[in-house]
């Protein structure tokens, strides 16, 4: 083999292996990649203990939560409990953002709830919040994507 030939063969490898390490640094992100969360979710698990009472189990007595969460975080969806739960049929609104952190997730709503109180944990299909207060209450949610 021609040793010019030799030389022009391992340069263009050479360049070849710098333009392919450039492209894949400038495809890069900057930052961790956020779990997409995007998707409807439906309460399959939720339970509130007031303070100094029995759990009371929401879906079994007709409650209701759902979550819609959209590509660009914001949310709609809504919460519903029942006039044995709440001494009147309620309804609010889950409409808001929904802010991703990592493994966890929170939602930020005009309704006041104990929603936007709590801390979800995202694990594959599953938002899960587990024996957290708010409001005097202790709640555990299972959101699951439908």
């Amino acid at each position: 083999m021609n040793p010019l030939r030799s030389i022009r063969r391992v340069s263009l490898l050479a360049a070849s292996s710098v333009l392919l390490a450039s492209a894949s640094v400038a495809c890069g992100s900057d930052g961790p990649t956020q779990p997409s969360v995007a998707g409807t979710y439906v309460a399959t698990t939720f339970r509130v203990t007031p303070a100094s009472q029995s759990t009371i189990d929401v879906l079994a007595g007709g409650g209701t939560l759902s979550i819609n969460i959209a590509a660009d975080n914001s949310t709609t969806g809504s919460l519903t409990l029942p006039a044995s739960l709440a001494g009147s049929t309620t309804s609010l609104s889950m409409a808001g953002t929904a802010v991703v952190s990592g493994s966890t997730i929170k939602f930020q709503q005009t309704a006041d709830t104990f929603v936007r109180d709590l801390t979800f944990t995202i694990s594959g299909n599953t938002l899960s919040a587990t024996n957290q207060t708010a409001g005097g209450a202790t709640f555990s949610v299972t959101l699951t994507r439908q």
